[in-house]
């Protein structure tokens, strides 16, 4: 039987993965801030489900979903999946950019590979640039981002360029 998770300690799941994220250097130092309606730790599969309304804060990072998932082996956490109509993240990864908005009903970190797969109308928003899609894959690593429409064929990505990032304007 999955056992009921209280506030005190749930934010140490989480503390591996955000810390592996890109962000501000003084959001890794802040608290892990969980607010759910409940939350569900099922100690021999590692796994640790957050639902309803449920927000992730550090910092400048912020995750609202319907639900979250934290999957773990031992202490270490290897995958956080976030799930809504839709699932949202945000952070100012620089303190001279903007917020990087990223959106889907779906929204999975791999702590592992460092991959960021947001699916199910997709989007990725910083300094008024725009791109949508089923899918959107972000290798953090090698900061590769990869879009994809439906299947179909039918949804196509959609990339924005606002002028004043485009070359050769004044």
């Amino acid at each position: 039987m999955p056992a009921r998770v209280r506030g005190a300690g749930l934010g140490l799941l989480l503390a591996a993965a955000s810390s592996s994220l890109l962000a501000l250097p003084d959001d890794r130092r802040q608290a892990i801030e969980i607010q759910a309606r409940e939350a569900v730790r099922e100690e021999a599969s590692g796994l640790t489900v957050y639902q309803g309304n449920v927000t992730i804060s550090q910092g400048t990072i912020e995750i609202r979903a319907d639900k979250v998932s934290v999957f773990t082996s031992g202490n270490k956490v290897g995958r956080i999946l976030a799930e809504g109509r839709p699932a949202r993240y945000q952070q100012q990864p620089e303190v001279d950019s903007g917020l990087v908005v990223a959106q889907g009903n779906a929204i999975e970190y791999n702590v592992e590979t460092d991959i960021i797969l947001l699916t199910g109308n997709a989007s990725l928003e910083q300094q008024e640039a725009t791109l949508t899609g089923e899918r959107i894959e972000y290798d953090l690593r090698r900061e590769v981002i990869r879009a994809k429409g439906s299947d179909s064929g039918d949804d196509r990505i959609r990339m924005v360029i606002p002028p004043s990032q485009q070359q050769g304007t004044e």
